[in-house]
């Protein structure tokens, strides 16, 4: 495998890749310069227009590479132009495994936890892969819990890790709601831990009443932020037992005060709060 990379303006990247698109050129890839801002309910970023950027152009074979070095030269004009071989190896991201110390490790299912209980997780691509702090925390409110017989919404699942943990302490029925199609990912996840009773529900569920109509949870989950919690509270009130439990992360240390107080104004009362870093996880109960 090869790649060639050279540098352009960011404001041109785009135009450029276009241009490569019409020479059959296709494998490309540049990284977005940014800068990460603080904002209310968390973090934003601002792109910088102005730097430059290094676009890169994978090639199965030598005979590949050279083809489309001498298409870069006479398109790109740039001095810049470089080509190197790669090692394969370079593209297999191996996930370490992640000790929730409560017990439980999550993992490749070929890796030996030992004496510890393992959920077995391969990452595909979708949000919540276990290694931010706001999904570990959850991961440890949850195999914390007892949830036979209760039903459990996870809004914003994603690659459904925490619908999975939920069924691993004993949930009767996990509902993982998404407005991406995650299906295949939460399925994959699911069969490697033996886990068949996740309904995996695809849409906008709060422009679209009928995916969960007279649907109510023993547990809701939301991890998705401070801002998406507030627009969502209608809704999961109404998808919400009495003495019902609540789960929110995706918090920040200096707005989480706000959406507690959100939260409490629908009727909850805050039971427990878990912080990594600046990451805030609270744990509600309907009153």
């Amino acid at each position: 495998m090869f790649k060639i990379t050279f540098n352009s303006q960011y404001s041109n990247a785009d135009e450029i890749i276009e241009t490569l698109q019409i020479h059959d050129i296709y494998n490309v890839y540049y990284e977005t310069p940014f800068t990460v801002t603080e904002e209310k309910y968390g973090y934003g970023y601002e792109e910088n227009s102005n730097e430059l950027v290094s676009i890169n152009v994978i090639c199965d074979s030598k005979e590949e590479a050279d083809k489309n070095y001498k298409i870069l030269q006479d398109i790109i004009k740039e001095s810049s132009l470089s080509i190197v071989e790669m090692d394969d190896s370079n593209f297999q991201v191996d996930f370490e495994p992640i000790d929730l110390n409560n017990g439980y490790i999550l993992a490749d299912p070929s890796y030996d936890c030992n004496d510890k209980n393992k959920i077995n997780f391969i990452p595909q691509g979708a949000f919540g892969t276990g290694i931010h702090e706001t999904t570990q925390d959850l991961l440890r409110f949850i195999l914390d819990m007892d949830l036979s017989e209760k039903s459990v919404l996870d809004i914003g699942t994603g690659s459904g890790i925490l619908s999975i943990a939920s069924s691993i302490v004993n949930a009767n029925k996990v509902t993982a709601l998404d407005i991406r199609d995650v299906t295949e990912e939460i399925e994959f996840n699911s069969s490697l831990n033996s886990i068949n009773n996740i309904d995996i529900v695809v849409g906008n569920a709060i422009e679209d009443k009928s995916l969960l109509s007279g649907k109510i949870y023993d547990l809701v989950i939301i991890n998705i932020g401070g801002e998406e919690t507030e627009l969502f509270m209608p809704f999961i009130k109404d998808h919400i037992k009495n003495n019902g439990m609540l789960l929110v992360s995706g918090l920040v240390e200096w707005s989480y005060e706000e959406v507690k107080t959100i939260v409490e104004s629908y009727s909850f009362a805050l039971d427990s709060k878990k912080q990594s870093n600046e990451w805030i996880s609270l744990l509600f109960h309907k009153i």
